[in-house]
């Protein structure tokens, strides 16, 4: 798989509650794209990065970081601007919640451009993902992620619209658009989405609606689930009750899980199961890389749970 989007430095508050009073935060490398190509690798498949980080520390960080999880960081350049930075507050003022605060405009990331995306690099790829996130940050990165998508058929999308970086009807008109010009294999979204997208937050009715768009669609439903809609058919997946740290990057795990076991020639149904177990494990911690699951450690988990 080849991704691209930004990565980032995610500071993670140790405790809950307003910034102005939390005095320690944990290091984190994160960002969508980046959360979904170490899933990928964890469950035994190859991921490339094509994206851009600063001329600093944090830069450095993310590179040697990714490189240690197996991503392929040969087509991350260094960046004159600085990398981006985004803290998370955690459980104010709403409970079980985190809002994640961005210091990223004019961050490295977010000059990611065509001239990034190596056509070969990209043409060769079993599969090319990126997000709505990289559709917001620039138009730069926007014109990026349409160059990639017309190189390859074999397209993933994630809609992870983020109202912090655009507006509604921004997010609409340039999805909408990237969907209509190259339909992808598989569209990751959730009921908030799909609201702004087609109007529509029944995850049936709107599967409805952006069914011409995606040959497969995953419309996850928070700790619910989530549900999978192919050829006509629909199979629910339900989440599983944990105690939860932080939720930031859940949807990323189930995202990249789900594909690499697709990859790996798991049934859509049996790979949604099993990246349902990746999300919850990812909400149990601070940090969006660091419980990302294998396949032992998934069974693991499903052997224990049917004990129960």
């Amino acid at each position: 798989m080849v991704t691209l989007g930004e990565i980032l430095i995610e500071l993670n508050a140790v405790t809950s509650g307003p910034l102005r009073h939390v005095n320690y935060f944990e290091k984190h490398v994160a960002g969508s794209e980046a959360n979904y190509c170490v899933a990928f690798i964890r469950l035994g498949n190859g991921c490339t990065y094509i994206g851009r980080v600063g001329r600093d520390e944090f830069g450095y960080n993310a590179i040697e970081w990714l490189r240690g999880k197996g991503v392929n960081v040969e087509h991350v350049k260094l960046d004159e601007n600085p990398t981006g930075l985004f803290f998370i507050q955690r459980n104010y003022p709403v409970p079980l919640h985190s809002e994640s605060i961005y210091y990223r405009k004019g961050s490295a990331g977010s000059k990611l451009s065509p001239e990034d995306v190596k056509e070969d690099v990209v043409r060769g790829a079993d599969l090319v993902h990126s997000t709505g996130i990289t559709l917001a940050i620039s138009n730069s990165a926007r014109d990026a992620v349409f160059k990639a998508f017309s190189l390859n058929e074999r397209r993933s999308f994630d809609t992870n619209i983020r109202l912090k970086l655009w507006t509604p009807e921004e997010a609409r008109s340039a999805i909408m658009k990237l969907l209509r010009d190259y339909p992808v294999k598989y569209l990751i979204t959730d009921v908030d989405d799909s609201r702004i997208l087609v109007g529509e937050t029944d995850p049936d009715r709107a599967s409805t609606l952006l069914k011409e768009y995606a040959e497969v669609i995953i419309m996850k439903q928070g700790p619910r689930g989530a549900s999978l809609y192919h050829d006509g058919g629909r199979y629910f997946s339900p989440g599983y009750s944990v105690p939860v740290e932080d939720v930031t990057g859940a949807g990323d795990a189930l995202g990249g899980t789900f594909l690499s076991l697709v990859a790996s020639g798991f049934s859509l149904e049996k790979a949604l199961d099993y990246a349902i177990v990746s999300s919850t494990l990812n909400v149990m911690i601070r940090g969006d890389q660091e419980n990302l699951p294998g396949l032992p450690e998934i069974e693991t988990f499903l052997r224990e749970m049917d004990k129960k």
